[in-house]
């Protein structure tokens, strides 16, 4: 297994490689897409500057508070810990607060700017978790298959030479197909609740997958990890708001 590749001569690592080129490649179908919702690319790109900032201090923090425990515990050094480990969910809030106080300061609507986060965010996410898959973070169950990934080195506390399930390719694969699925919705239909319908289908997921993570250093509660904690709360929350939304759609058109 790589964790990195030559270029000009110099060892870059994959997991930084592929995160770098899922922003990009998102931030590059948002001003592709921006215009169905009438918004600057100047808006976007500067919406986007709040969103990392927020998302990297959401995603670390949460890292940091679910994993305290484990970096004491493994003595895992502090260059390591700033340089890998995230979680998604730490900076989902840390990106939507960077682009509600984005639009806020700028007096726009953030409705328009959520449909547009929500498709691009898929494809974005998709590609970071292949660069967690080279990176050895975000690791499967011990699983001895074809499909299997055996880590000869890792930066963190990834079992080595042992057969693991490559769930963080499973779970690029459908980011992948919800990116699709939404960027339909968004081409194809005037639904205004797609951050919603986004985030309980990647919930929904993520709650199942995270059955097959074997990275359990993450924290947790009665055999479910914080993750599962979180995504119940999103799904139920979610569940309750789309059936309002639906209902009042439906009274409007009888």
């Amino acid at each position: 297994m790589i964790s990195t590749i030559n270029v000009f001569g110099k060892e870059l690592p994959l997991y930084g490689l592929f995160c770098t080129l899922g922003m990009i490649v998102a931030a590059l179908v948002g001003m592709l897409i921006c215009r169905k919702r009438k918004i600057p690319i100047f808006d976007l790109v500067a919406s986007a500057v709040y969103v990392f900032i927020g998302a990297m201090i959401g995603a670390k923090l949460l890292f940091l508070i679910v994993s305290l425990k484990t970096i004491i515990e493994y003595n895992i050094p502090f260059i390591d810990v700033m340089r890998g480990g995230f979680v998604f969910y730490g900076g989902l809030i840390g990106g939507a607060l960077g682009l509600f106080i984005y639009v806020k300061q700028y007096k726009l609507k953030l409705s328009e700017f959520l449909d547009v986060y929500a498709v691009c965010l898929p494809l974005g996410h998709a590609l970071g978790r292949v660069g967690c898959f080279f990176g050895g973070c975000c690791y499967g169950i011990p699983h001895d298959s074809p499909i299997s990934v055996v880590y000869t080195e890792s930066a963190g506390i990834t079992p080595l030479n042992t057969p693991l399930l490559p769930v963080q390719l499973i779970e690029a694969a459908v980011l992948f197909i919800f990116f699709v699925i939404m960027l339909i919705l968004f081409l194809k239909t005037e639904l205004r609740v797609l951050p919603a319908i986004y985030m309980f289908m990647y919930t929904v997921a993520r709650f199942v997958l995270e059955f097959f993570r074997g990275d359990k250093e993450r924290g947790g509660v009665l055999g479910i990890s914080t993750s599962q904690i979180i995504s119940l709360i999103i799904i139920v929350a979610l569940a309750i708001y789309l059936t309002i939304q639906f209902k009042k759609k439906k009274r409007v058109a009888d």
